[in-house]
């Protein structure tokens, strides 16, 4: 634990200096742009922020499991099956910081979510990275299953009963991103989840280090990919699978389209990180989409 304290210090107390160090330089910089199409990748932010001046409306849908097998073609790409699918809409307040609120299909779930924009890069040598400072609070509306009667907390001993608080969640990231060249982005990011109620042995925070990025196919088109590895997870039998994306992004930055296979159906990392992935071995994906579209307000 103390040592993801100090990393997470030293990371925040990197990205700050360099925040302090760009706002106090009187010199007009000359920033970066495009290091990315849009404020998520497959599941992970970007540390970008919406566009000045615009509304962002998100659709994000996952679609049910399915293989490499019979059931490819039987599940009609899983497309048969019960899907997940988060609806966003957000808003811009300045050249840094955005917000947005969401609803997602599982556990019926509601967000609000906000990002800053503390470090932008800059061409040269001088600012070789961006660094984002983003949050999500989310609230389970769909009801709790019953528990047995001797249920307890785990002191043993307080009868459990469950409280309003036990819906909420929590998802704060310090993003690190820079566009190598005109081809590559990559992104380096430290997530701390915070969930009020946990199963039985499991601990109520996830620490997560997620690696994304985005190669360049032609003018408006990308490959996409992350991978997160989770530090604490809950699975005891030490078989957790950490989750994977792959996808093509096509879009402008007005609008995108992402499709993709990942190894989760989950949408918010909250969910995404506290619960086991389909196996690579096994290989079951599900096949995914995001679309995105901005309106600029006059």
């Amino acid at each position: 634990m103390k040592k993801f304290s100090l990393l997470a210090l030293t990371l925040f107390g990197f990205s700050m200096a360099h925040a302090q160090t760009e706002f106090e330089t009187p010199i007009q910089k000359e920033y970066v742009g495009n290091i990315f199409l849009n404020t998520q990748l497959i599941n992970a932010q970007t540390t970008d922020v919406l566009p000045k001046k615009s509304w962002e409306f998100k659709i994000q849908h996952r679609f049910g499991r399915t293989g490499l097998d019979s059931t490819l073609i039987q599940e009609f790409f899983g497309l048969d099956q019960t899907a997940n699918i988060r609806l966003a809409l957000g808003y811009n307040f300045g050249d840094r910081f955005s917000m947005a609120i969401g609803r997602t299909k599982y556990l019926k779930t509601y967000d609000i979510e906000a990002k800053y924009q503390l470090v932008k890069q800059t061409k040269g040598k001088k600012n070789p990275i961006s660094v984002s400072l983003f949050t999500d609070v989310a609230i389970r509306t769909e009801g709790f299953p019953k528990v047995p009667d001797s249920s307890y907390f785990s002191d043993l001993q307080t009868d459990f009963e469950y409280k309003a608080s036990h819906r909420l969640s929590y998802n704060t990231q310090l993003i690190f991103s820079s566009k190598l060249n005109n081809a590559i982005s990559l992104q380096l990011t430290p997530i701390f989840i915070y969930q009020n109620l946990v199963g039985p042995w499991r601990e109520n925070y996830t620490f997560v280090l997620a690696f994304s990025g985005r190669i360049k196919t032609g003018m408006k088109s990308s490959l996409i990919f992350e991978y997160a590895y989770v530090f604490n997870h809950a699975d005891i039998a030490n078989d957790f699978v950490h989750p994977a994306s792959l996808g093509y992004e096509i879009g402008t930055a007005g609008h995108s389209f992402q499709l993709f296979v990942s190894s989760t159906q989950h949408i918010l990392e909250q969910n995404i990180y506290t619960n086991s992935s389909t196996p690579y071995s096994d290989a079951l994906f599900f096949l995914g989409f995001n679309i995105k579209r901005n309106i600029w307000r006059t």
